[in-house]
């Protein structure tokens, strides 16, 4: 807006800004989830710590040998199922390639970890990762678009927003997101959004004794843990954005046109 229409219609250009503060947070929250996310795949999801804290090795112990697809998992080390978790989050984050060359050994034989609907699930989600990625990128470009505006109106006019008035905007993004999550519940969601996500005709729930990926993983409890693991850092990155543009807009020179 210009300074003249600023100065003729005051409230129309607080709720512009509000409207444009309220996008720049949400979609900040977003992207610093996604960078989150992505240092923790980048360290495995931390699932060398996840599995002693879910006792996914007991776990593995009791299901391994009710499965109805494959033989012999049981024998297998703890190493080796770190080391196996590693090929899968490796292939899902590289378009899924070499899902069907992950191997487990029992006794002389290389047994395939995935079974067929196995593989065509982890291809969905690598698809799915590639959209992620995607959508990010485009968020990226309009909250950098969003900002730049924000930052002349705020050398233009100062902030129309009160500092309570941004407490609320944070406040009410989480209350909407805790809500949610109470309502309906994580697994619930967890669940719901998989329905949404992937196709109708691929299997995505998998019983433990039909996979070894789901015994593996301990699905869903480890991806709880891993959700909480990208969560926290998640908002410590929104934290530290916050206070970098509190530093950026001090730094600022004095607004010229203050409304009122």
């Amino acid at each position: 807006m210009t300074s003249k229409q600023i100065r003729s219609n005051p409230l129309k250009a607080v709720v512009a800004f509000n409207i444009r503060s309220f996008l720049l947070l949400f979609i900040g929250f977003i992207l610093a989830l996604y960078t989150s996310w992505m240092v923790s795949a980048s360290l495995g999801y931390g699932y060398s710590w996840w599995y002693g804290f879910y006792d996914s090795e007991q776990h593995i112990a009791h299901y391994a040998p009710q499965n109805r697809y494959r033989q012999g998992f049981e024998t297998t080390t703890v190493a080796e199922h770190k080391q196996l978790f590693q090929q899968i989050v490796n292939s899902v984050h590289n378009d899924g390639e070499g899902l069907i060359d992950i191997h487990y050994s029992y006794g002389d034989q290389q047994i395939p970890l995935l079974h067929k609907a196995e593989v065509v699930h982890l291809q969905d989600v690598a698809n799915l990762i590639n959209k992620l990625h995607l959508m990010s990128l485009f968020l990226a470009i309009i909250f950098i678009l969003l900002y730049v505006r924000h930052i002349v109106c705020l050398r233009r006019f100062g902030n129309l927003t009160r500092g309570r008035g941004q407490i609320l905007i944070v406040a009410a993004l989480a209350a909407i997101i805790t809500i949610v999550f109470l309502i309906f519940g994580a697994k619930t969601i967890f669940y719901q959004m998989h329905v949404l996500i992937f196709p109708p005709d691929h299997q995505w729930f998998f019983y433990y004794q039909d996979s070894l990926m789901s015994t593996m993983m301990k699905a869903p409890d480890l991806f709880a843990g891993i959700a909480l693991q990208i969560l926290l850092p998640g908002c410590v990155f929104f934290a530290l954005a916050l206070l970098l543009h509190r530093y950026l807009f001090r730094a600022l020179p004095a607004a010229r046109m203050p409304l009122g």
